[in-house]
């Protein structure tokens, strides 16, 4: 039996998956809560999963642990950082405003979404779908996370692939590597 850890974005959350998504481990000041339903939580493909290749699907370097709420309230809303936007929704220091259809995550989640919004469209060639400045920006501000690296090497672990922009982040040339991408 495969057993896939998914690291929580919008949330301090650390998921198991392991027979249909049975196990929540929530992280409250290290101490973790498990709980045998689903009912808080939904997993999220970073990328929107609409516009991915159908063998794209269950790329788990796409796919992280979120709210249900907020992942519902997300929708396939672009990822931004607008300040300037009369938001909508504002929860758990992430803003929503359904007038344009964007979505401006808290600071904790933007390195996470932007390696892998870069990594889809490193390893699939994907368009890129949100401001490049903001993905450039987002991956070198906010570093990977412990969460993170353990993510990619579960993932690593279980796939036999890992999520380059996690691994290269302290690498001389990483940058380079993120332009190459953004085609800058």
């Amino acid at each position: 039996m495969i057993k896939i850890v998914f690291f929580g974005i919008f949330t301090n959350t650390l998921c198991i998956n392991n027979n249909n998504f049975k196990h929540i481990i929530k992280n409250n000041n290290l101490l973790p809560i498990l709980y045998s339903k689903n009912d808080y939580m939904s997993l999220e493909h970073i990328y929107p999963k609409h516009l991915l290749n159908v063998s794209h699907y269950n790329d788990y370097h796409n796919i992280f642990s979120a709210s249900k709420k907020i992942n519902n309230l997300r929708s396939n809303y672009i990822f931004c950082d607008n300040k300037h936007i009369k938001w909508d929704i504002i929860i758990d220091n992430n803003f929503i405003s359904n007038k344009y259809k964007l979505f401006m995550p808290r600071e904790k989640d933007r390195g996470i979404i932007a390696r892998s919004m870069l990594y889809m469209t490193y390893k699939y060639n994907y368009t890129i779908i949100m401001d490049k400045n903001t993905l450039f920006n987002w991956c070198l501000k906010y570093k990977p996370t412990v969460n993170e690296y353990l993510h990619n090497l579960y993932v690593t672990k279980y796939c036999g692939y890992s999520n380059p922009l996690i691994t290269k982040y302290y690498n001389k040339n990483y940058i380079t590597f993120i332009c190459n991408i953004l085609e800058y």
